[in-house]
């Protein structure tokens, strides 16, 4: 089954010295105060590329997710043996993307995707099989201290969004396919969106036309 889409508008940021979040002033305040990190990240990130009219589906990935909050929550429950509705609602793995619907009034459909290290092609999948237009995002949060002992090396804040619309000038071509291959990085994503090429995961395959 051979796929001809099109690549939109897309964005990649990585955390830096002088840039620990992406701008997110356009969010009200009161609204901002209450969203945690991995949040502002995967908004900031998506508002760069969106259409001006919320007509779109949306595809939200991320490995990690709201471990930070969680950590906030498992440290409320000892210490207090309570834990906020509020900050467990802000640890679910969806609150990013139920957090952007709101935001922007779309009231289609979204997914949340985790899926251990092939959590970015698994997510760039479920965008590629969507009914276009489709937004997908793929964020992480800085690692917390605490977790960094058992990875192979701290995650910094990152992460990247484009659209799959309707029709684009950029196209693609992209197949199910079965390959024995390393996991698609987040390097290698953004390689792609910024450079073109070609895209090899466990399954899909994707080319510029």
């Amino acid at each position: 089954m051979n796929n001809i889409i099109g690549i939109g508008n897309f964005y990649v940021w990585r955390e830096s010295d002088n840039e620990k979040l992406p701008d997110v002033s356009f969010i009200p305040p009161m609204v901002r105060r209450r969203m945690t990190d991995l949040q502002k990240i995967a908004i900031g990130i998506a508002h760069n590329v969106v259409p001006d009219k919320a007509d779109y589906r949306l595809v939200f990935a991320s490995r990690y997710g709201e471990w930070g909050q969680t950590i906030k929550l498992i440290k409320q429950f000892h210490e207090a043996a309570e834990m906020s509705p509020a900050g467990f609602s802000n640890s679910v793995h969806n609150a990013a993307a139920g957090a952007f619907s709101v935001l922007t009034g779309n009231k289609n459909s979204y997914e949340s995707i985790a899926a251990g290290a092939r959590t970015m092609e698994s997510g760039v999948m479920a965008a590629l099989m969507s009914a276009k237009p489709v937004l997908f995002v793929f964020a992480e949060e800085k690692s917390p201290e605490m977790y960094e002992a058992y990875l192979e090396k701290p995650v910094m804040a990152h992460g990247l969004a484009f659209m799959l619309p309707d029709d684009a000038s950029r196209r693609v071509e992209w197949n199910p396919t079965a390959n024995m291959v390393a996991p698609l990085t987040f390097d290698a994503m953004a390689d792609f969106l910024e450079n073109g090429g070609e895209i090899k995961t466990s399954s899909w395959e994707m080319v510029d036309k």
